[in-house]
């Protein structure tokens, strides 16, 4: 009995001090690890949300950069950090849904983290440069059957949305053609160019104003529907491949166990700065639609794509090199 005692005590005491951080929080600096380098797309969209954040929220939201390991360093970090909202992870689906599905992860995918809301979704790219005589996604299929092993594409990362979406297309179409991994989009654009490869990916905010520039050429987008930026390049779905639609999607996450009011916090003050004209058109600039999803509606998506990439990794035998 007096161990029992003890034991509700310590659940009353903890109980108590959660709604104590809950009323305060936040009282300090909230630290967004961003699992990419400086400079990239997320690293991008989390420098235009943290200012906005830090004026809703009334603490400096400071951005910190960890790449490598396939997104899985930046998302380990946040899953190891206390659960009390001031560690969070601005984090895409690759890092829960692909990377776990190739290598081992020190988190649960599906478990360790907890969406507060999705920030915004885009497809990527097929693109060849601009004098390729592959003018569609069927061109180069044909040229890849024509030339088995001697044909190769750049995806930007082992565990991407990139890797998986083309692989995809292999399995789909029974291709023989190499994957070459680059550190970045803008990395694989300098293959395409350069004619290492015979096509490769980025992202729609990467080379949206490189196609309408004509730096680049796009085949195709990896979504089920055409892009409003580029009404004139078809989607992988029309292109024959249903089964190749990759889309990543952005989404604020904090470690499992955090508050239920801390959550509420912050999935509204992220809501209020994705509502917000200026974050609105400063996305629309990149070529970034905002999502509406809250936090549960995002887990769900994110376990649905678990199951469903988890079936392409292992029809295309992806592993981590």
């Amino acid at each position: 009995m007096a161990r029992f005692k003890r034991l509700l005590a310590a659940a009353i005491l903890l109980a108590a001090a959660q709604l104590s951080l809950a009323g305060e929080y936040p009282a300090r600096p909230i630290k967004m690890v961003v699992p990419y380098g400086a400079g990239g797309t997320i690293d991008l969209i989390a420098r235009m949300l943290s200012p906005r954040l830090n004026e809703l929220l009334g603490q400096p939201v400071v951005v910190e950069n960890r790449p490598g390991g396939g997104t899985t360093i930046g998302a380990a970090q946040v899953a190891r950090a206390a659960p009390d909202g001031y560690t969070v992870f601005l984090g895409s689906n690759a890092a829960f849904t692909i990377s776990p599905q190739i290598m081992k992860v020190p988190y649960d995918p599906v478990a360790s983290l907890t969406a507060v809301g999705m920030v915004s979704s885009f497809p990527n790219l097929i693109l060849v440069k601009p004098d390729s005589p592959l003018k569609s996604l069927d061109d180069a299929v044909r040229a890849a059957r024509a030339q088995p092993d001697k044909l190769s594409y750049a995806s930007f990362g082992i565990g991407s949305t990139a890797q998986l979406s083309g692989e995809a297309i292999k399995v789909a179409a029974d291709l023989q053609i190499a994957e070459v991994p680059y550190k970045s989009g803008a990395e694989c654009v300098q293959a395409v160019l350069g004619g290492e490869v015979a096509f490769g990916f980025d992202t729609v905010i990467g080379s949206v104003q490189r196609v309408k520039q004509g730096q680049v050429r796009a085949l195709a987008v990896t979504s089920a529907q055409r892009h409003p930026d580029l009404p004139q390049v078809p989607s992988v779905v029309e292109a024959g491949f249903p089964g190749a639609e990759v889309t990543a999607w952005i989404a604020l996450f904090v470690p499992a166990n955090t508050p239920p009011d801390v959550q509420r916090k912050l999935a509204q003050a992220l809501q209020q700065a994705l509502a917000d004209a200026r974050t609105q058109q400063k996305l629309a600039g990149l070529g970034v639609e905002v999502a509406k999803l809250d936090g549960p509606a995002t887990m769900s998506l994110l376990r649905q794509e678990y199951v469903r990439f988890g079936k392409l990794v292992e029809k295309a035998h992806i592993r981590a090199q």
